[in-house]
């Protein structure tokens, strides 16, 4: 897919009114009111507010709050719609619940948010119609899928990395690696609301992969063969399921806390987590991370090796993402992500398997 920036510059997000509706001829219509069909989407809608309001009503009048959710969910399109479930449910307080709960419809969308909670969230397409939904719909995968401490700094400003994962064997472009995930920048350097998007990569690839490793001219593993491998020295891994290979390792979906590293990596600025990480290792070699990779969860061997830092650039020829494991963005794009995180900057990072 063709990366495409949204909101790059930073700039914070307008202020409009919730649910602006525009009528047939391109303009609001005298009373502020819909004159179009309501099949077509809201273009810049105020899901916070929405779901602010939702929250706040479902507990004095449950079945009247579901209904007006509907209503609202009706005018906008799929992927804003799935936010605002996400945005509202997250609002929910305890006594709002119980009243949901108490009524059929209340009862199903509860068990709804439950179920898509267990699932993995679509990647949006490219790019947002505006600035502002582009920010809730990824402040709405925080407050789902993030940890409460992250759900919480956001809520306050505070800066924050969020990184949606696309699976991609570790095996493509020749085992270079592939720049086709989405890496976020919220709340940039002393911008409240704004967003910044990135080209980035979440997995490692296989050009440093053991089994890629030449032996009488030929790879260790036969379905490594054309991989670029680098060289014996750069060998990434660990052995986690003790058959003489090391594993190529990525890190585990979920929340951690970075801080600059002092000394960088590979000439650059870089990051590192403050605490030890949890890996997945692709232990039966078929460059995948998935169930049937017998000891696929390392939560000993990774440590806090798996940093933030930029890769090769994404316009020339041939992409390299330099990855053994580690969170990359080209170096086309690693100043302007500089420039959102800001000087030494500790935020926390929430990295998220979507489809």
């Amino acid at each position: 897919m063709r990366w495409t920036k949204v909101a790059h510059d930073l700039c914070p997000m307008r202020l409009v009114k919730p649910f602006r509706r525009i009528a047939a001829t391109g303009h609001p219509d005298r009373f502020g009111t819909a004159s179009m069909s309501l099949s077509q989407p809201l273009i810049d809608p105020d899901l916070d507010q929405l779901a602010a309001t939702f929250a706040r009503n479902a507990a004095k009048d449950p079945a009247a709050a579901v209904r007006a959710w509907q209503d609202g969910l009706a005018l906008l399109d799929a992927p804003m719609r799935s936010a605002a479930h996400r945005l509202a449910e997250a609002r929910l307080d305890w006594p709002a619940r119980a009243a949901l709960n108490t009524t059929p419809a209340g009862a199903a969308l509860l068990r709804q948010w439950a179920a898509d909670r267990q699932q993995r969230p679509a990647l949006p397409k490219l790019p947002f119609l505006s600035q502002r939904a582009a920010y809730q719909y990824c402040a709405s995968l925080v407050q789902q899928r993030g940890s409460r401490q992250a759900a919480n700094a956001l809520r306050q400003g505070r800066l924050l990395v969020l990184a949606l994962r696309r699976d991609t064997s570790t095996l493509v472009n020749k085992g270079r690696g592939s720049y086709d995930d989405h890496i976020v920048v919220l709340n940039g350097w002393r911008r409240r609301g704004s967003i910044a998007l990135f080209p980035g990569n979440t997995e490692p690839s296989a050009q440093y992969a053991h089994r890629a490793q030449l032996k009488t001219g030929k790879p260790i593993d036969d379905r490594y063969k054309g991989v670029a491998f680098k060289q014996a020295a750069l060998v990434a891994g660990e052995d986690v399921n003790a058959d003489g290979l090391k594993d190529a390792g990525r890190l585990r979906a979920g929340t951690y806390f970075f801080n600059e590293k002092p000394d960088g990596f590979l000439d650059a600025r870089a990051f590192r987590s403050t605490e030890n990480q949890t890996g997945e290792r692709d232990t039966n070699g078929d460059g995948r991370f998935q169930l049937d990779d017998p000891a696929r969860i390392d939560s000993k061997l990774v440590g806090r090796s798996m940093y933030i830092h930029w890769g090769g650039a994404d316009n020339v020829p041939v992409v390299n993402t330099w990855s053994a494991g580690c969170q990359t963005i080209p170096k086309n794009h690693y100043g302007s992500f500089l420039s959102a995180v800001g000087r030494n900057p500790s935020f926390f990072y929430v990295l998220i398997d979507a489809q």
